[in-house]
């Protein structure tokens, strides 16, 4: 699979979680991994297989990147995402859109995504129990 970004690609926080779902996944950068873009249905059912639930959380964040296009501009306004996803202690993201557009004949690249959770039982957790798992994960996993 090729670690390409596009709309509908599921990035996950490196864990033991991925680990079990048995989905095909490869690193993005630092801790977190791309899972492509899998049909939503198909992880559905891996993840409540397992006991898990997979929040999609309301809010869409979005990041503007100036660059004359490329891979790297992509890469630069994910781990923006990836930044403000961490900030609120989730530990998935699904990119909704990328769009290249132009100002005053500038290239910018305009990337929206929606974070989500992954989590054992059927309530997400509030934001200080998210942050304590987050400190529970082996330093291993974090670098």
């Amino acid at each position: 699979m090729p670690n390409q970004i596009q709309a509908g690609t599921l990035i996950v926080h490196q864990s033991a979680i991925i680990d079990t779902l048995d989905v095909d996944s490869e690193p993005y950068c630092r801790n977190w991994r791309s899972l492509g873009i899998l049909d939503s249905s198909e992880l559905d059912r891996k993840v409540r297989a397992k006991g898990w639930n997979l929040f999609f959380m309301a809010g869409e964040i979005r990041a503007v990147v100036p660059g004359w296009g490329g891979h790297n501009t992509l890469r630069r306004g994910v781990k923006r995402l990836l930044a403000q996803t961490r900030l609120q202690h989730l530990n998935c993201l699904e990119v909704t859109h990328i769009l290249r557009k132009y100002f005053v004949g500038i290239p910018y690249l305009s990337i929206a995504a929606h974070p989500r959770h992954l989590q054992e039982g059927s309530q997400i957790q509030s934001s200080q129990q998210r942050a304590q798992d987050v400190a529970t994960i082996p330093a291993e996993l974090t670098r």
